[in-house]
């Protein structure tokens, strides 16, 4: 489940090829005001000798779009088959796409990648933690730009332990009995205590809400975001990704075998 960098023309070009030609539905994250935002949109063009793709601009609901403006940096994610490609680029301008019915639909040019992440999808499945391994996650309101301050003041932080984890995300099982006032998909900053001798891993995720795991502890929810903007995001990604590796094996082997098969190891 290692990431593997696609770094040739001739790769990119295949998977925005098939990207454009399926209309693929691909999520933009952006940061702005010291938040993340997100937009689902599709996939409209892709030009290999001009080094540009088109994805439409529109909101299924009322709910205002996130501002894209040229010049502005955004991580783009989408799956193609098994897989779940993630990568940076820049806005290059605002336009309209003309369809083939002739009507014309907002649209946003953005710049070729100069690199893309490809991860299997089972690396985004949710992963328990096995027994007798503790995952110890700090959890703070605004994101990893404030850990200073937080670090530095009496804002709130809450610890736990981290009862599954995935590259999309994690449950954490929090040490209070009642949840935080946070809103739903608010910026929370994690700092995650992996067990492969590392620093502490820190990145940001979305609040996805309070829940109770299977004993009756209360569990928070967080999607991490923007991984494919972080300058250290391919790192904080493989490290997770060896992670959850490591605990699919240690569930595998530790999952019962029938009695009537012949094998004795």
């Amino acid at each position: 489940m290692k990431p593997r960098r696609i770094l040739t023309l001739q790769d990119t070009s295949e998977i925005l090829e098939f990207a454009a030609r399926e209309k693929a539905l691909a999520v933009v994250t952006v940061q702005q005001n010291g938040s993340w935002q997100s937009l689902k949109c599709r996939f409209l063009e892709q030009d290999p000798n001009q080094r540009f793709f088109v994805l439409d601009y529109q909101s299924p609901s009322d709910k205002p779009l996130p501002s894209l403006r040229a010049g502005q940096y955004v991580g783009v994610s989408f799956r193609r088959k098994s897989r779940k490609i993630l990568f940076p680029t820049v806005v290059e301008a605002n336009g309209s796409f003309l369809l083939d019915d002739g009507s014309n639909i907002p649209a946003v040019r953005f710049r070729w990648p100069e690199s893309m992440t490809e991860l299997q999808r089972r690396a985004y499945y949710r992963t328990p933690v096995p027994n007798g391994t503790n995952l110890l996650a700090n959890l703070w309101a605004g994101g990893r730009s404030v850990r200073a301050a937080v670090q530095e003041s009496t804002l709130h932080v809450i610890t736990g332990e981290a009862k599954d984890v995935s590259c999309g995300g994690a449950l954490i099982r929090i040490n209070q009995l009642s949840p935080p006032n946070w809103t739903a998909d608010a910026t929370v900053g994690v700092e995650l205590h992996l067990p492969d001798g590392g620093p502490p891993l820190l990145t940001d995720a979305y609040y996805r809400g309070a829940r109770h795991d299977p004993p009756g502890n209360l569990c928070l929810a967080i999607q991490f975001v923007g991984l494919e903007l972080m300058a250290d995001g391919q790192t904080v990604l493989q490290r997770i990704t060896r992670c959850v590796q490591q605990f699919n094996r240690l569930s595998f082997a530790t999952q019962p075998r029938s009695a009537d098969h012949r094998f004795r190891g």
